[in-house]
């Protein structure tokens, strides 16, 4: 867990790849023009897989169009950025009213304060906020804020743990182990080994960082009981619990700490909170949060130029505000709904499989004889939902949005249900 798997490659003799390659000439001709200003063509990881990734013209609630025509019930959201699908309609509107005014300003605004009061009443831990332009400059702030108050260098998180694109923040990631004096490593799910971590670096512990369900390259719920065990367990050393919830402050109103009743010191937020614009927070104590008040003797300085723009604070605040319970439970239902529709299926037509997930995100596997995900037969699955009208992400990850009702839902599953019937033809 936490190693990077390598790039799948499919057989040239798989009818799946030739049919992807047919139906998506000009995604092919576009990457290798990207290719000459772009290393690989693609300017991050996610959303790259082989032969090509397509090329995308347009997004519109729960549906993407590529370059060559096709329409795709999209599962992914640019990486779980765009909570209410794209284009979202009350989000473009305010935009409309704010852009003729500016897009950045060195002071403080009404937009800002607006977007900082909402989410100092929606996440119960939060008395203050700061605000970042991503999760992980979010990630990284909250493990300097951490550092800074306790004056202890190390950081713990898990094995696999996704926490942005931070260097002491990817230790168990990519083939990254430990990274002395900075970070160290526990088991998620394994209580014991954080105790072990800790016992062995006693004192030395500025924060612990959870991501409450692991997301990267496979998704693991927590054991019933961990999340609030290890919170415990970290205040007991003095250490500060950072909530990374980016991804999965969709669990709740109140994110991923409502949801498993944990109540950390500080939460990291990105991804949908910027409404899709780039947006991080940091919300916390006010004890630990006040750090970064100017006129505090323990200041520790903060900058960054766009840091609550009133374009990302326009566009955060409506999409918090459209983002109700109700919302939460539908998008929790339907994706039940899909996770017993493909166990099923893959069960008739004879393909190995297995669902994970919680709430209104899903990890799909086809497994080999050992139990764990065959890479090969995944990537020819995801190509042949998308030869089907289905984009998901490419180590089998769903996300589903508000906007994805029951309409584009039966069109999804019709899709991968024939993506499984491909694939156990091929299979044979």
């Amino acid at each position: 867990m936490g190693e990077r798997p390598p790039l799948a490659t499919i057989s040239e003799d798989s009818a799946i790849q030739r049919s992807y390659l047919e139906r998506t000439p000009a995604a092919a001709a576009m990457i290798e023009r990207a290719a000459r200003s772009i290393p690989g063509g693609s300017t991050r990881d996610f959303g790259y897989f082989r032969p090509y990734p397509l090329t995308f013209e347009r997004g519109d609630g729960p549906y993407l169009w590529d370059l060559d025509g096709h329409r795709y019930v999209d599962f992914t959201y640019n990486g779980l950025s765009l909570i209410h699908g794209h284009a979202f309609t009350p989000v473009e509107e305010a935009l409309y009213e704010v852009i003729p005014d500016g897009t950045a300003w060195p002071g403080t605004s009404r937009p800002q304060i607006a977007f900082a009061e909402l989410l100092t009443e929606r996440i119960a831990a939060a008395d203050l906020v700061r605000f970042t332009n991503t999760g992980t400059e979010a990630g990284m702030l909250a493990v300097k804020l951490a550092r800074h108050v306790t004056g202890r260098p190390l950081v713990v998180k898990s094995w696999g743990a996704y926490h942005g694109s931070y260097d002491d923040l990817e230790a168990g990631l990519y083939g990254n182990g430990e990274f002395e004096g900075r970070t160290a490593l526990g088991r998620f799910g394994d209580l014991d080994s954080y105790r072990e971590v800790f016992a062995r670096h006693r004192g030395e512990v500025a924060a612990l960082i959870i991501e409450p369900i692991l997301f990267t390259f496979e998704v693991v719920p927590p054991p019933p009981g961990f999340l609030p065990e290890l919170v415990e367990l970290a205040h007991s050393e003095g250490a500060v619990v950072i909530l990374d919830d980016c991804l999965m402050f969709r669990l709740a109103p109140g994110g991923s700490a409502e949801k498993f009743g944990i109540a950390p010191d500080l939460t990291c937020l990105g991804k949908f909170i910027g409404g899709g614009l780039p947006v991080g927070v940091v919300a916390g104590t006010e004890e630990l949060l006040s750090v970064l008040n100017p006129n505090d003797p323990r200041n520790m300085y903060h900058g960054g130029s766009f840091n609550g723009n009133p374009l990302g604070a326009t566009a955060g605040r409506v999409t918090l505000e459209c983002l109700k319970g109700e919302d939460i439970e539908g998008m929790d239902a339907r994706a039940a709904r899909l996770a017993r529709v493909l166990e099923a299926k893959a069960a008739e037509v004879g393909v190995p499989f297995r669902v994970t997930g919680d709430g209104s995100i899903l990890g799909t596997y086809v497994v080999g004889e050992d139990g764990k995900p065959d890479r090969e037969l995944g990537a020819r699955f995801h190509l042949a939902a998308i030869n089907h009208g289905v984009y998901f992400g490419q180590d089998g990850e769903f996300a589903l949005a508000t906007t994805l009702g029951d309409r584009a839902l039966d069109e999804a599953i019709a899709g991968l249900e024939a993506a499984l019937e491909d694939l156990a033809q091929e299979r044979g």
